[in-house]
């Protein structure tokens, strides 16, 4: 009788540390896949942002302006300007904004 009960609190024992340990598991990964999405949140805003500052700079048809978080190109026409933002860790992004004549 008494090696029943102490199976049944050790068959307890272990189906609450399973509970436990797949929470946990969920746990830290939404914590891990929330990291990596404000991760790509700051590429896309930092690449945003250089893009923006290479259109108020753009005086030829094309080049390149380098920052301290990558390289920004563009290609302008009559009508666009294209930018291809390459950061340092190699995510590239591409914009295309109206060629507005200041």
């Amino acid at each position: 009788m008494r090696r029943q009960v102490k199976a049944g609190i050790m068959l307890y024992a272990l189906l609450l540390s399973v509970v436990f340990g797949m929470v946990l598991s969920f746990y830290l990964t939404a914590i891990v896949d929330n990291q990596r999405n404000l991760i790509s949140q700051k590429q896309f805003l930092t690449a945003q942002l250089m893009a923006k500052m290479t259109q108020q700079v753009v005086k030829n048809e094309s080049g390149q302006i380098r920052f301290n978080q990558g390289i920004s190109s563009y290609q302008t026409t009559q009508n666009t300007i294209k930018i291809t933002v390459q950061l340092e860790n190699a995510v590239a992004y591409r914009f295309e904004f109206s060629n507005m004549v200041k």
